[in-house]
Parts: C-alpha cells; structure tokens; sequence
C-alpha cells in the first residue's frame, strides 16, 4: 500500500508541475468517473490513491505559492541594497570569489529603516576577494553567523544552448530565485551559529581539514574527502571527468553501500565491547543520524540512512518489513520535505537505482546459476545498476560508456571494501594520533594509484557511442515500461530461456534507438552556439558528416597571484561545445575548419583534442603563429589530416548538399581577419554564407570574384563595424542573418551602423547575445529556426 501511495504522490507532484490546474481537475474527475465504473471490489482500493493524487497535486501547488520571492524586481533592475540575514550553506571559496546560500531577513529603505521580509529568502551570493589575507579570513565564515552587507541582486544565467546546465533552474530547485554579489571589505560579521547542524557541518569541515594533513598528495585528498564526507568541491577536475566518463561518479556520491558499511563497523565495535544487541542497534541508529549530518545529508545520504535506520529498528524489533514498502516510505517523507528533489539528477538516481536493485537483484539470481552466489550477487548488483542508471545518465549528462559495465565490475569492489574503510580508519585513528594513521594513509593512497592508472589509460581511448543524443520523451516512457515489465512478466512464468532471450533482443533494440539512428537522415543541422565573444558552429550533414567550424575561446588573463586561480576556471571548449556535442551523441568530428587564428575562435579546440576524434582539419594558407601553431602540431600529432583549399573548390557529402570554398586563395596577401576561410553551403536549393571574421577588404575581394544570392548570412566579426558593408549586402542579399557576439562584451559588437544595415536588409536577425544558441534546419521543406532563449 505504502508503494502504491508513493506512485500517487509523484503522480500528483508531476501533473501539478506539467499540467495546468484545470486540466488536472479535469483528469481527476475522468478518473474518479472511471472508478464509478468498476467493480464495486475494487473500488476502495483505487479512490484513496486518486485523492491522494489529487492532494499531493494542491499540496505541490501551494508549496510553489510559498516559494514565491520578494526579490525578484530588485534583481532585475540589478539593485544595489543593504542587507542583513546569515549564512545558510557551509562556504565553499573558489580563487578570488567565495560562494555561499544567504538567506536574507531584511533590507534597508531609502529612509533608513529595515523591512523585514515576509519569509526569509535564500539567495546565492557570491564575495569578492581582493587579498590573500581576505581569502584566508573568508574560509573562517561559519553557518548561522549574522551579516549585514550591500549586496548587488541579479537574476540567476539560464541555459544559453540546447540541453546546457540551467543553474536558474538547479538554484530554484534549492529554493533560490536570485542571486547576489559584494566585497569582503563590505561585510560585517556577528555573532557564530552554535545550532546542531551547524555544529555538524563545523565537524565536516574540521575531519575535511584533518584528511588534508593526513594525505599529502592534495589530487588524493580532495578525492578522499569526497569519497569519506561527501565533500566534491575539492575533487580534481581531471578525476572528476575521468570518473564520469567512466561510469564511476556514484563511488563518490554518499550511498547505502556508506552507510552498510559504517553502520556495520559501528554495531561490530559495540558488540566487541559487549553491548547488547538491541541496545548496540539503537545506538547504531542514533548514530547513522549523526553520520547523515555529518556527510552533508545530500539526498542520497539521507534515503539511505533512513532505510538503514528503518531496517535496523525492524531488527530490533524482530520484524521483517518489504524492502519496497520501505523505500517508497522514505521516497514519500522526503518528498514532503522538498517536493523539488523530485527533480533533484542525485534523488533521482538513489531511489531508482535502489528500487532497482530490491527488484530484479533477487530475479537475476536465477540466471547463470553455475556461477558461484558471491560472483552472481556481484554481477546482478553491477548489472542491474547500469541498466536502470542508464536513462539518468544520459538524460542528463549525455554520457555513457560501454566499459561501465566491466569497470564497475571490478573497480567499484575494490574502492568500496578497501580504500574506504581504509579512509575511515585512517581518520579514525588520527583523533587517536596521526603516526597511527600511516599505515592505512599509504595503503589507500597506493591503491588508488595503481587502480587510476589503468582507468586514465581506458579514458584516453576513443570508445564508440560514450556520447548518447539526448533521449526522446517516447523513448524513455518505453525504457520503462520495459523495466517495468519484466518483474511482471517473470512472475506469470515468462522466464524460459527464449522469454529472457527476446528480453535481451528488446533491450538491445532500446539501445539502438537510443541512438537515434533514424533522426535527421534527410536535413542539415547548423547550430550556432552561444560561446560568448566567439566562433562556434556545428554543422551536422544529415546521418554523414559532421563539421565543426571554430570552437570559441576565453581571452588570456595571465593570474599574477596563485590564490586567485580557480579550481576548474571556465573553458569554453570544456563547458560549452563539448556538453552540446555530447548532447547531440557526437564523438567524432569529420572536418574542422579553423578559419584563423584568433583566441575568440580556435580558443576551445585544445579541451576537444582529449575527448574528440577528428577525420580532418581545413585552414587557411597563411603561415600559422602562436597558438594555432601548437594547435596544429597536435592535430598533427595524432594523425589528423591537415588541408587548405583554393576558390571554387567544391565537394558534396550527401545529394543535394554540396560545399564550395569561396577565400581566401593560396596567396598569403591576406592576413588576420581578412585571410579568415569563407565557405559557402548549398542545402537542398538553399544557401548559407560562412564567413569568419573577414572585414571590408576580404568583403571587396568577395565581390570582385563573384557572389551569389544567398539565403542565411553567418554576420562577419560579431556584427563589427568594419564588415557588412552596404555593398557586400546590396550583392547577397540574405534574407536571414545570424550574429555570434558576448552579451554586453567589451567591444560593443554587434554595432549599431551594422545592425541598422541588416535591419534594411534581411527579414530576420539571430544574434547569440540575445538568442542564446541559434539553431537552423534544412531540408526539403524549406527552412526552420530555433532559439535557446525565445522570449527576448
């Protein structure tokens, strides 16, 4: 009954937050109409879930209601106001900015009096440093401490390309609307949180603090405090990736396997110095409260710890409780709590992955059955967890790769049975004394060395389908009726070898669709990604080619002062067009242009040469400098053919597509912006003008050998006042134009004379700054725009 309720709520939480109230009251009472209709048997059974469903609804609207922020027209008018509130979130400093959850009480009126708020509002502030000694001093900020500063509010940045990371959306499922900034030199601290969780959170951070000093290697620390305490602030980038990639995050999520495992250590040492048993289990209860506080209590933790707790009271007790009917009890708790950890990517993938395993580990038991019980538990455990953590994986993260299985298999028993309760010794018996902590410090440290080798070798290899496209809604409504029926199936006696047999043909069939296999066959994709003051465009030729012209890049600011680098520094290659290439399920480039040298255009490629496979790479004749040097001799390097081309030069990679380059020629009289490659695409009747950054002089080049009528103008230099010429437009005159510039960049781009030209010219005017990502479709049809952000 209990696992019924918990479908009820989530039923409720999910047509209350997709579907207009009407609409919902309207499929309740075709509902209820339905169970009018059934067999009088059967009715008490169903018309308590649907009006638990339809609470759960109002519950969830009402929830919403009181969500609502007050700060909202500060931030949008980007106000600066005195407030005063604590600090909510253990600080996480970050080089020169420190980033905490601050909830503010009240702010101060033109009058000088404070307004209390009705509600105490969480906003995500961020504290600038300006000195090493204010860096260090940050890092003392406690939970609950009071402050009063001026802070500046702004509203949270949404995704800007297809399927990015929406931190509005990841901050509003925290409860936190807008988002703030100030100086250290602003803030006046007051008194210290001596609260309980604020206690816990100064424990994690003091045993944070001791793993530091117990491993050297600060690559090992950061790995083993996440590993211990939850702590992933300070996980290398590189292990992060690496770990990712592979399929091997959730090791260092905090889980059941923790709480088994530290649970069962604790109830061992009670009962060696002779307590009780009941009274060992009730004392192990108590202390999982303590150790899902201590960890952070992130949703994992806390779904775990209470399932624990649950079946350790059922022992006390000397009962036997399904382990369905428990997890759907703290799915429902929880969710009372905080309905938006439903759509939390780590609640998600607890409860589904634990539901999993309480479901099909006891069936997959049956099969394989020569193999000794240890090794089928080991292997229904792995399988089951990859199967079920797929559709999350690549829903959201669009990663997933076909050595997850086997690394799993083996690196996940080792991490978990040696090096973590090794960890924990190892902070166990520093309290004690730190010598005693050498032995298990340098076992564990080892450990990891020689099991991350291997890892980082199988990370460097270009293993096909490790990028999946981001999965259709039909297809995941069919992965789980599959998963679904399975257990149903198998319990009315569809467990024969041909049943399993076809089973596993259904589930690769999934798989393969997955894949997409059957989208886009017959149209072009140009996608011109939001990469700031940059180049990015990602051409996709229906199922054939793929091309990927520029990459973007960050200006070079040289960090004078160690403190203040960050530890993942914004790359845009990393955290722009590789998460959109894995989004689309590309891991191979066929051709990269690399139309000049420019940082704001090549920038991004050195992060794609580690994850990207490339068939060949197309530049212009000038001789290369500086970065694009290095960047070539790593293509190079490993293999990638390097081209250049001639005007009028043609090629065609599917009927009905062909590419023409247009400049510049194998003379090197043109250099820098002007020598940019110009190509030209024909798709299905229609044509699309690539530019680069070429100014006036390349623009009268152009013209002096001839241009065409063209559908789609890539704006040349950002929309800068040097291109786009009158003349230039007079001769193509596109009907659409696309401008790829930084919102509110340095060099005003695009500029007004050019946007007052193309405003008289074309029927429609794309730009990044505005639009976010612009997405063109081609196909016989004609043509099709997309934006990433619609309402400008």
């Amino acid at each position: 009954m209990v696992l019924r309720a918990s479908i009820s709520l989530v039923t409720g939480y999910l047509l209350s937050a997709y579907v207009h109230p009407a609409w919902m009251l309207a499929v309740a009472g075709i509902w209820l109409v339905i169970c009018l209709w059934l067999h009088p048997s059967k009715r008490p059974g169903k018309t308590p879930l649907i009006l638990l469903s339809i609470l759960s609804g109002l519950y969830f609207t009402g929830y919403e209601y009181l969500q609502r922020t007050e700060l909202v027209p500060l931030a949008v008018r980007e106000a600066t106001i005195l407030t005063r509130g604590s600090i909510e979130t253990p600080l996480v400093r970050d080089g020169d900015v420190a980033r905490l959850f601050y909830s503010v009480k009240g702010i101060k009126k033109s009058d000088g009096s404070w307004e209390s708020l009705s509600a105490n509002e969480r906003v995500a502030l961020r504290v600038k440093l300006d000195t090493e000694e204010e860096a260090a001093r940050v890092e003392k900020w406690r939970h609950g401490s009071e402050i009063i500063a001026p802070v500046k509010f702004y509203n949270p940045p949404t995704a800007r390309n297809p399927h990015a990371f929406d931190y509005a959306r990841y901050l509003e499922l925290q409860g936190v609307f807008v988002m703030a900034e100030t100086s250290f030199s602003d803030v006046q601290i007051f008194r210290e949180d001596h609260s309980v969780w604020g206690q816990f959170q100064q424990w994690q951070t003091d045993a944070a603090a001791r793993i530091e000093s117990l491993f050297a290697d600060e690559q090992t620390a950061g790995y083993m405090k996440s590993l211990l305490l939850g702590v992933r602030d300070d996980v290398s980038p590189e292990w992060g990736d690496m770990y990712a990639e592979l399929g091997l995050s959730h090791v260092l999520a905090i889980s059941g396997l923790h709480v088994t495992l530290v649970s069962s250590m604790f109830m061992w040492l009670l009962e060696k110095a002779g307590v009780k048993r009941n009274l060992a289990l009730m004392a192990t209860i108590i202390f999982l409260v303590g150790y899902v506080l201590l960890v952070g209590a992130s949703a994992s933790a806390v779904r775990s710890g209470m399932m624990g707790g649950v079946g350790l009271a059922c022992q006390v007790w000397n009962r036997r409780l399904d382990g369905r009917e428990v997890w759907a009890g703290a799915l429902i708790i929880m969710l009372l709590f905080d309905p938006h950890q439903l759509w939390n990517v780590g609640f998600q993938l607890s409860f589904a992955v634990t539901l999993g395993l309480i479901i099909f580990v006891p069936y997959s038991l049956y099969v394989c059955t020569r193999l000794p019980s240890w090794l089928r538990v080991l292997l229904a455990v792995t399988s089951t967890a990859q199967i079920v953590s797929f559709p999350f994986l690549v829903y959201h993260f669009h990663q997933f790769s076909l050595l997850s299985w086997g690394v799993n298999l083996i690196v996940t028993p080792v991490l978990s049975s040696i090096v973590l309760p090794l960890g924990y010794m190892a902070l166990l018996f520093s309290l004690l004394h730190p010598a005693l902590s050498s032995l298990p410090v340098w076992i564990s440290t080892k450990l990891l060395e020689w099991v991350h080798t291997p890892l980082f070798a199988l990370q460097d290899w270009k293993i096909p389908f490790t990028h999946w496209p981001h999965p259709a809604w039909w297809w995941l409504v069919l992965y789980t009726i599959f998963l679904i029926s399975l257990p149903i199936l198998w319990n009315r006696g569809y467990h024969r070898k041909r049943d399993l047999t076809l089973a596993l043909i259904l589930f690769v069939a999934l798989l393969v669709f997955a894949r997409q296999p059957f989208s886009g066959g017959e149209e072009v994709r140009i996608t011109f990604l939001d990469v700031g003051q940059g180049d990015s465009i990602i051409v996709e030729v229906g199922q054939q080619k793929v091309y990927l012209m520029d990459a973007g890049g960050n200006p070079a600011w040289t960090i004078r002062e160690p403190w203040r680098e960050k530890r993942d520094p914004f790359e845009v290659g990393k955290d722009v067009v590789l998460p959109f290439l894995r989004a689309r399920g590309i891991a191979h480039i066929d051709r990269v242009v690399l139309t000049h040298g420019d940082a704001d255009h090549i920038g991004g490629m050195t992060a794609l040469l580690q994850r990207i496979s490339f068939g060949g790479v197309l530049v212009n004749p000038t001789k290369p400098e500086g970065k694009e040097q290095e960047l070539l001799q790593r293509f190079e390097a490993k293999g990638v053919p390097i081209w250049t081309g001639k005007p009028g030069q043609s090629w065609t990679d599917m009927p009905g597509v062909e590419w023409k380059w247009l400049h510049p020629g194998q003379s090197t009289d043109f250099l820098g912006n002007d020598a940019s490659v110009v190509l030209q695409l024909t798709a299905f009747g229609r044509t699309v003008l690539f530019t680069g950054d070429i100014e006036t002089d390349g623009e009268k080049h152009l013209l002096a050998h001839g241009l065409p009528m063209i559908d789609v103008l890539k704006v040349a230099h950002h929309g800068s006042k040097t291109s786009s010429t009158m003349d230039f437009l007079a001769v193509t005159q596109p009907k659409y134009a696309v401008i790829s510039a930084g919102q509110h960049n340095r060099y005003g781009h695009p500029a007004p004379e050019v946007l007052g030209r193309l405003g008289k010219s074309v029927e429609a005017l794309y730009r990044t700054d505005h639009h976010g990502a612009v997405t063109l479709v081609i196909s016989s049809q004609g043509l099709s725009w997309k934006t990433a952000i619609s309402d400008t």
